[in-house]
């Protein structure tokens, strides 16, 4: 399948169509995904939000805690 950039705002994106977003059952409003470079082409993988921030929220307990003062 061949996709064309379209120009988002002052950006540019690739609409996903939906049977691909069924496909892997992407169906959550606003998925996010994590973005890297891999073999001269971009490499989408999703994110599970929940589990993102337990991960950061262990991570960085303290520097989070200062914050919350």
């Amino acid at each position: 399948m061949i996709k064309t950039l379209q120009r988002i705002g002052n950006s540019r994106g690739i609409v996903i169509d939906k049977p691909i977003l069924d496909l892997l059952n992407l169906n959550v409003k606003e998925q996010a995904f994590e973005v890297t470079h891999q073999d001269g082409g971009l490499f989408l993988k999703p994110v599970n939000m929940k589990s993102l921030y337990k991960h950061i929220s262990k991570k960085h307990r303290k520097s989070l805690n200062k914050l919350a003062e």
